[in-house]
């Protein structure tokens, strides 16, 4: 009889290779990263264009043109695109980040070659009606006044103007820089963007010759005319400081506590990756175990590294009563300084290697993920073995080089802190 006592033998995850991805391009030049995997007929195309937040003159400025752009062209008002989307059971998007801008589309293989003809017709042929451009911004500005009363959300935009002072990176919108973009703003940065600029497109699913031929005939006669701008000037660091937002009636207070960081194109990276899951980068990490397990002061805290073209930073984040914000925020502290002058127990660190690389190895088995990591790889120009290299260096990692990256990169003199709320 089973003995359900006993658990199962586990075994260390070894190296798994990366797959290969194959490139292809259209007849104008743009490049097609394609990633075949899969049983299922079904495919998500992705086109990236230069078209992100950093790269507007007004905050808010790529986001309303991506919303926009989903609003009607020459030829086909909004309810028809939509419509032709909905008949052909696809899902489709059109978001900026800071970076990039993305139009994503998830469909059946089946439906491929009747979407990318409306795919093509929104790249170069929006109009941004008056009428449109006022329904929007309208929208708008209602969604971030109340995205601007929750503490969370004030909490993580002012922790970036913090940290990023006045990049762009640390730029926020406000229900009064929407008023101020106009359709021509909106517009101007449309033609000199996404119409005009030549993108990247990845295709993943289950992806045949007829896919590729199929967007080029639809895309590959499209004219791009501008090439893709130059990386802004770097990040100063900024001088850090604790930012206390009193809000009245308010019973919790949001904190964000972080710093500037190395990005992924840095040789430490991987080693602070690492030591970032340790301290609160996934569900048994310190900080879990300690604020939300041990002092019940939050439902979960976390910490991340979020790497960005120009400059990366480095957050943890939560949401705590307001009597308990400062104890919190002194634990945080008590956790980083541990790691920086306590060797993290072998038996702690075996079982954060197991968790990375068995989370990247589950990352592996649907072309959709692959195409994500694909994505860094080349919008960052990252090495074409960076995947293989993040597994040998998790596999190879010792708790003395977590220690040193701990107070290399983790000083706490230099940790900006806002908080939010009670």
């Amino acid at each position: 009889m089973l003995d359900r006592s006993t658990p199962p033998p586990a075994f260390p995850i070894e190296l798994v290779k990366f797959p290969n991805v194959d490139v292809f391009h259209l007849s104008n030049g743009i490049p097609v990263y394609s990633i075949n995997l899969g049983e299922q007929p079904v495919f998500k195309l992705e086109i990236i264009s230069p078209a992100g937040s950093k790269y507007g003159a007004k905050a808010g400025l790529a986001n309303m043109v991506a919303n926009l752009m989903k609003r009607g062209t020459r030829s086909h008002s909004a309810q028809v695109i939509h419509e032709a989307f909905d008949f052909s059971g696809a899902f489709w998007d059109i978001h900026a980040n800071l970076d990039n801008a993305t139009f994503s589309v998830y469909g059946l293989n089946k439906h491929f070659e009747s979407l990318i003809p409306w795919v093509a017709d929104i790249l170069k042929e929006a109009t941004f009606s008056q009428e449109e451009y006022e329904k929007e911004i309208a929208i708008e500005i209602q969604k971030n006044k109340l995205n601007w009363q929750k503490t969370s959300f004030a909490a993580s935009q002012l922790f970036r103007g913090q940290v990023f002072g006045n990049h762009v990176y640390g730029r926020h919108s406000s229900p009064e820089s929407l008023s101020d973009l106009s359709r021509n703003d909106l517009f101007d940065f449309y033609t000199s963007t996404w119409a005009n600029v030549k993108p990247i497109i990845f295709l993943s699913g289950k992806i045949t010759d007829q896919e590729l031929t199929i967007l080029d005939r639809f895309i590959g006669h499209l004219s791009f005319e501008m090439p893709w701008p130059d990386n802004l000037p770097l990040v100063k660091p900024q001088l850090a400081k604790i930012e206390h937002e009193r809000r009245e009636g308010a019973l919790q207070t949001s904190i964000r506590a972080g710093k500037l960081a190395i990005g992924r194109n840095h040789p430490d990276y991987f080693k602070f990756s690492i030591l970032n899951t340790i301290l609160g980068g996934y569900f048994g990490s310190r900080l879990q175990n300690n604020i939300r397990e041990d002092k019940g002061f939050t439902y979960g805290i976390s910490s991340s590294i979020v790497p960005l073209h120009e400059s990366s930073y480095w957050v943890t984040g939560t949401d705590v009563n307001g009597e308990n914000s400062e104890q919190t925020l002194e634990e945080i502290k008590k956790e980083i300084r541990i790691l920086q002058n306590e060797l993290v127990p072998e038996e702690e660190l075996e079982l954060v290697k197991n968790y990375l690389m068995g989370s990247f190895t589950g990352e592996l088995t649907q072309a959709f993920d692959i195409a994500e990591k694909i994505k860094v790889i080349q919008l960052e120009n990252l090495a074409p073995d960076f995947y293989d290299q993040f597994q040998s260096q998790v596999i190879q990692c010792q708790a003395q080089e977590l220690r040193d990256i701990a107070n290399q990169y983790l000083n706490l003199d230099e940790i900006h802190v806002v908080m939010v709320g009670a």
